[in-house]
């Protein structure tokens, strides 16, 4: 049998795009709130330990913003396109994320090319040629990338700091006015907590505590959230990547190369969508919290192509163990010292490639 196309899928889907406007609102609003309330507390509570609980709350909080940001993005958080749009805008600002840059490389570059590294731009892996003529500095950097804590370092710096912030020319065509406004935005956001931060404050000391509490601490557990969420979405010693462009197809990228991983139910709250992120990438219109129930529906057309997996820390390791480098000729993932650590990945392109939507 022919593999289904993604069209034919996400007809399938259609029903599960909206969700209810009261639940998206309350989120939206909720998540608004308790985010002000523990950055405030974070800053001036008089318990030290109430500021530590805080300060540990709004990391996760940060990412639940960011989710509701990225739904807001497809767009399938409200009905509404507008509000989506004004959601959006507002929740990814505790990222400190410019919107039209996540945006572009979100929507036109992962979604689009995902596993195809001349489109994808997230957890590239590199070859053993180009590992090798990297310096000292950076081989350090990439063997720290794909540890269990250097996903959150590879994300602040590659990502965030390196894409988000500053986005490589080889990433854009051409400059864009929006990417400038909302940069200027993120920084306006930032200084203004500093400024706030800085009310009443007694001394350098405290100053520094309130920051460390409220903005630094928090935006380093989020970036760590979402780099373990986004390693686990596409990196797997099933999945493949690709550097030519015949040997891949749209199917391929949001079928073969997206890892349905059975999680706790407490990661996929926290966690984006690490659980469910399969059947975002064959539908992104379905809003985070309707892709279980859609799960079940497009498992008995694709189970063939799709690659399961159940998450456990040791299950991990191994992950993060196999996954070094590419090689993408054999397409087999291999280690530092250029040993293949997984069999030969076989992921034929669907003859039903389908334009991208």
């Amino acid at each position: 049998m022919g593999k289904v196309s993604i069209n034919a899928l996400r007809r399938e889907l259609a029903g599960l795009h909206d969700q209810s406007a009261a639940w998206a609102h309350v989120l939206f609003l909720g998540a608004l709130v308790m985010y002000i309330v523990c950055f405030l507390g974070a800053a001036f509570l008089n318990s030290i330990y109430a500021r530590i609980a805080c300060s540990l709350a709004l990391g996760p909080l940060i990412a639940l913003l960011f989710r509701i940001a990225h739904d807001g993005g497809h767009p399938s958080h409200f009905a509404s396109r507008q509000l989506n749009w004004i959601a959006g805008n507002i929740s990814i600002l505790p990222s400190y994320h410019p919107y039209s840059v996540w945006l572009y490389f979100h929507n036109a570059r992962h979604h689009t090319f995902t596993n195809l590294r001349s489109g994808d731009y997230v957890w590239i892996p590199r070859s053993k040629g180009e590992y090798d003529r990297l310096s000292m500095t950076g081989r350090a950097l990439e063997r720290c990338y794909r540890t269990m804590l250097g996903v959150g370092i590879y994300y602040l710096y590659a990502i965030w700091f390196k894409t988000m912030m500053f986005p490589p020319r080889t990433g854009v065509r051409r400059p864009r006015p929006e990417f400038t406004r909302d940069s200027v935005i993120v920084l306006i956001f930032f200084f203004s907590q500093v400024l706030l931060l800085s009310w009443g404050v007694n001394g350098p000391g405290e100053l520094v505590l309130r920051f460390a509490l409220a903005i630094l601490m928090p935006f380093a557990i989020f970036n760590w959230l979402v780099g373990f969420a986004s390693f686990l979405n596409h990196t797997h010693p099933q999945v493949p990547w690709f550097s030519r462009r015949r040997e891949w197809s749209y199917y391929t990228g949001q079928v073969n190369c997206t890892v349905h991983m059975t999680v706790p139910a407490w990661m996929v709250f926290f966690l984006t969508d690490v659980g469910l992120h399969g059947v975002h990438h064959i539908d992104p219109r379905i809003p985070i919290w309707g892709l279980d129930r859609a799960q079940s529906r497009i498992v008995s057309d694709t189970q063939a192509d799709i690659v399961f997996d159940h998450w456990s820390y040791a299950r991990h390791r191994e992950i993060l163990r196999c996954c070094k480098l590419y090689d993408y000729e054999s397409h087999t993932w291999i280690g530092f010292d250029g040993r293949p650590t997984t069999p030969k990945i076989f992921a034929q392109p669907s003859a039903l490639s389908d334009a991208a939507e």
